[in-house]
């Protein structure tokens, strides 16, 4: 049975990175993963945490705005190491003014180390992608 801790942990992660991604605090985001992560983005594999941190800035800076919203997980812990997956529900608005809807999903690696739980590798995936009408006003958060 997992611990009722270590979920909240796992949870409390996907807590940061979605507030972090939602703020652009590259900071913030690049302390969810371990130092040596994976990050598997439409195909591609990015490896290490400075790698990442470089594409996810890229990524975001085509954005006015992109809201991620976690919606269901799992979780299967066994000690240090754990497997789970998140479906989210994403929201975006390039910077020509196209909105876009997506439901994707991310299959996750984590690893504790010193007593924190990090990303050890996500994988990311579509499961839906699609118009959304966004064009109303936007007011980022601080």
């Amino acid at each position: 049975m997992n611990n009722i801790g270590d979920q909240l942990a796992l949870q409390g992660l996907m807590g940061a990175y979605v507030d972090a991604a939602n703020r652009r605090d590259s900071d913030a985001w690049a302390a969810t993963w371990a130092e040596d992560g994976v990050w598997c983005l439409m195909g591609m594999d990015v490896e290490g945490r400075q790698a990442m941190v470089e594409l996810w800035q890229q990524v975001m800076a085509g954005f006015e705005f992109a809201i991620l919203m976690p919606c269901s997980h799992q979780f299967v812990i066994d000690g240090d190491r754990a497997t789970g997956h998140w479906y989210l529900q994403e929201f975006t608005r390039d910077l020509e003014g196209q909105s876009m809807q997506a439901l994707s999903r991310y299959d996750d690696d984590y690893v504790r180390q010193d007593g924190r739980w990090y990303y050890q590798r996500r994988s990311y995936q579509f499961l839906y992608q699609g118009s959304g009408d966004l064009n109303g006003e936007y007011t980022p958060l601080p």
